[in-house]
């Protein structure tokens, strides 16, 4: 047996914010997400898997365009023309009470309901494989849906379809799971989604997240694709390829001794030519040790210097495969204390402001959005902020207060 697993292709993604890109690379970008799915398709063709999973978000949006769908569509055709069924499941972004399909897919397509079924496929050597999975009904899911899951069916095989994350017992809005209920059901593999970085949650029977097929922001660093899962003395043995057209990355510049902007600049075209990426790369860097006067701080911080940079220096970065997305001095850490700031009402003060209820509130509607919504609930975001927050005061240590008499 032959299978892919796929998840959070995200067809539309907007890609905003990066409209100061090269034209054609501003292309590749916007049309990644489309590029990256059929890399997928192709490898089911090139293949000839028996099926193919899609276990969530194969939209962005709950709105998809009108070319999402016909692109869909065409790649669904293609399996169905060489008599490779497709399983899929709808997750929170592209959630079942938004559907509005017009048209019918293939005969090869079977779309899991908002309540667990499993879908029973027979395959060319005679072996049968049960798929037990449901697509999210609206954007969150907030119980636990393994109950509802069958144990083993009597069948050769038996696989399980979830676009969900673990538990972590509050804010459990994306069908809340624990690894050892997943293993309860003695199922031979469990197919992911919703979580954008590839995860092996259990060797075996292999629990995996796929990752996304092509990363959307410098969140989403690395390589992204789908597994190729073929049976193996009793067993299913997963294996990576690549699908992303673009991919984004983090990097850091030692910028010691640097006290211009000038000077940054030279480094930074002898970083990239020491640096090349393999494809495409959209890159955010983070300078240290740089010390600049206040007007090039404020240049560099606000973007006017990177503009300029971008813009004459588009050799050296096509050479080297990159585009800087952001260049960020780190500023060095400096403590918090008295006369400016006592550490004591900073800590207490720190205690009343960034709670979740503030958060919520300052991102107000802005948190409704899908996209905008997942990285807002990342564990990781409450500390980013009080990081940044903490950089801006110690910015701020020892200018002097022009209110002050």
């Amino acid at each position: 047996m032959k299978f892919i697993h796929a998840a959070d292709l995200h067809l539309d993604s907007p890609f905003l914010g990066l409209t100061g890109l090269p034209s054609s690379l501003l292309a590749t970008v916007r049309q990644s997400t489309f590029t990256a799915a059929t890399k997928v398709f192709d490898q089911a063709l090139a293949q000839q898997v028996d099926f193919v999973l899609l276990a969530g978000d194969l939209f962005d949006r709950a709105e998809q365009s009108v070319a999402a769908q016909a692109y869909l569509f065409q790649q669904f055709d293609r399996l169905d023309q060489a008599q490779i069924p497709v399983i899929v499941s709808f997750g929170n972004h592209d959630y079942l009470a938004d559907q509005h399909q017009t048209v019918a897919y293939p005969k090869n397509v079977t779309i899991l309901g908002s309540q667990v079924t499993t879908k029973t496929l027979t395959l060319a050597d005679g072996e049968t494989v049960a798929i037990s999975g449901f697509s999210y009904p609206q954007r969150w899911v907030a119980s636990d849906p393994l109950p509802d899951f069958p144990v083993h069916a009597a069948t050769d095989w038996h696989i399980g379809m979830l676009h969900g994350a673990v538990a972590t017992g509050s804010d459990d809005h994306y069908a809340p799971f624990t690894v050892d209920e997943l293993l309860s059901k003695r199922y031979d593999y469990w197919a992911l989604g919703h979580i954008h970085h590839r995860q092996t949650l259990n060797q075996q029977p292999p629990i995996l997240y796929a990752g996304n097929t092509q990363g959307r922001a410098i969140n989403e660093t690395g390589a992204k694709g789908a597994y190729l899962v073929t049976s193996d003395h009793g067993h299913l043995q997963p294996q990576f390829f690549s699908t992303a057209a673009i991919e984004w990355a983090t990097a850091t510049l030692d910028a010691s001794n640097l006290t211009t902007l000038t000077a940054l600049g030279t480094r930074l075209t002898d970083w990239l030519a020491s640096q090349p990426a393999d494809q495409p790369t959209l890159t955010a860097l983070t300078v240290t040790h740089l010390q600049l006067d206040a007007t090039d701080l404020t240049s560099l911080r606000q973007g006017e210097w990177l503009n300029l940079y971008l813009r004459t220096h588009a050799r050296q970065l096509k050479a080297a495969h990159r585009y800087l997305v952001s260049v960020t001095p780190q500023v060095q850490p400096q403590a918090l204390t008295a006369p400016q700031l006592d550490q004591q009402y900073w800590d207490q003060g720190a205690a009343t402001v960034f709670t979740p209820a503030n958060l919520q509130a300052t991102f107000g509607k802005l948190a409704q959005e899908p996209a905008l919504a997942d990285w807002f609930t990342q564990a990781t975001q409450d500390a980013t902020f009080r990081s940044q927050a903490e950089q801006v005061l110690a910015e701020l240590m020892g200018k002097e207060d022009p209110d002050v008499s």
